[in-house]
């Protein structure tokens, strides 16, 4: 066998070994996925709002945060205007919420200033263009019950989404909130997102706060509670609507954001891999998002190999036929035996299939329509294929440019 049949069969039974278990996990837990308890009590909530040329979006927010069922008097709205060029801060004053001006340092320095500024015991994190149902915060409380809880993370949609490339982020962000619950039963939540994540405040101090020097700070402060030791929550029920990229450029261009990040984050950290020493995180979250990384460039790096190989194949075919007076087109050999990496790819596929059916079903029965079964191949073949190129561009630009930030 060569090289490349050795990557192929890791990387197929890698991606087979990680969706049969997710799928096992859903099976294991579906019927408590939704269920929840009640809170002991109600806890004072500081909602900071972290915003930078946020003037098209920040009054809706805060306009969805002021309709919380939750009572008034726990909660206070606290927008940080991290150096806004625009009206954002004019806007949101005139709304009757507490803003915080400070010249631009980014988002985590952001949050730490609404952190050292609040008086709530919990801390609730919301990005400037997004907005959580009336019913959110209430829903996401009662996981502070347990003391060893020190954040909780929601369900993250898609709003008002209008073309294709919007459509396709609405299955994917499903995907993700139905993943990251699977996670939470194997406590395996490795990402409090900014749309709408808790976090008890006494925690956050006790641990230093947002770290500024990585571009995925909900990513970086997930990790450092899980190695802390803490429990990290996820609660389905908890809904929060946040604004995507309607264009490829900017889709392309937040999710260099994110993958520099996660990279940046597990550089952190490495020094935790495969270590006992800190429980879960290292035995599991941190090699579970490293090799979901290595399994996606070696995916692409194969692909690519095979086709080239093909297509180099194909001209030198092209070329001697030329020369010999016979059409390429209608005499190349196209030979389409099955052997074993036929096999595991089509396997990949469908368990692939499987999983992303069960997973709309669980969230949205409504889901599974005629468009959506029609957009789900294009989802798990050619959405899902920018994301290892993504990976290596992201990697080029760590190496070439060094330090990143927001």
């Amino acid at each position: 066998m060569y090289l490349t049949d050795y990557l192929f069969l890791f990387f197929a039974i890698v991606t087979l070994y990680l969706t049969v278990i997710f799928i096992i996990l859903f099976f294991k837990n579906w019927k408590r996925m939704f269920t929840r308890e009640e809170s002991l009590r109600l806890p004072s909530v500081s909602i900071i709002i972290p915003a930078y040329n946020e003037e098209e979006h920040i009054l809706e927010t805060i306009n969805s945060l002021k309709k919380l069922s939750y009572p008034r008097n726990l909660i206070e709205i606290i927008v940080i205007d991290d150096g806004s060029t625009d009206k954002t801060a004019e806007i949101a004053n005139l709304t009757g919420v507490t803003v915080l001006k400070k010249e631009n340092a980014g988002k985590a320095n952001a949050l730490n200033l609404g952190i050292e500024k609040a008086k709530g015991e919990i801390i609730a994190c919301v990005d400037a263009d997004s907005y959580p149902k009336s019913n959110a915060l209430i829903r996401m409380i009662h996981h502070f019950n347990d003391p060893q809880v020190a954040a909780v993370t929601s369900t993250i949609l898609v709003k008002d989404p209008k073309n294709f490339l919007q459509r396709l982020q609405t299955i994917e962000y499903i995907l993700i909130a139905w993943g990251r619950k699977l996670l939470e039963y194997i406590h395996g939540v490795y990402v409090t997102p900014g749309p709408l994540s808790l976090y008890r405040r006494d925690v956050l101090l006790k641990v230093g706060g947002f770290a500024p020097n990585v571009l995925t700070e909900d990513i970086e402060i997930a990790w450092r509670l899980q190695k802390a030791g803490y429990k990290i929550k996820m609660e389905l029920s908890a809904k929060v609507y946040t604004n995507v990229p309607k264009g490829f450029k900017d889709w392309w261009n937040q999710r260099l954001r994110w993958d520099i990040g996660g990279i940046q984050t597990i550089n952190m950290y490495k020094s935790t891999f495969f270590s006992r020493n800190y429980g879960i995180f290292g035995l599991f979250i941190l090699p579970f998002f490293s090799i979901s990384i290595l399994i996606s460039i070696i995916g692409i790096t194969l692909f690519g190999y095979l086709i080239s190989g093909r297509l180099i194949e194909f001209l030198k075919f092209s070329y001697y036929a030329y020369l010999a007076g016979i059409n390429p087109l209608f005499n190349y050999p196209f030979v389409l035996l099955p052997n074993i990496f036929t096999v595991f790819g089509l396997l990949i596929f469908l368990l692939s299939l499987v999983y992303v059916l069960i997973g709309l079903k669980t969230m949205d029965k409504n889901l599974i329509n005629s468009r959506t079964l029609c957009e789900i191949p294009i989802y798990l073949s050619i959405y899902l294929f920018l994301f290892p190129i993504l990976l290596i561009q992201s990697f080029w630009r760590l190496l070439v440019y060094k330090k990143q930030r927001w």
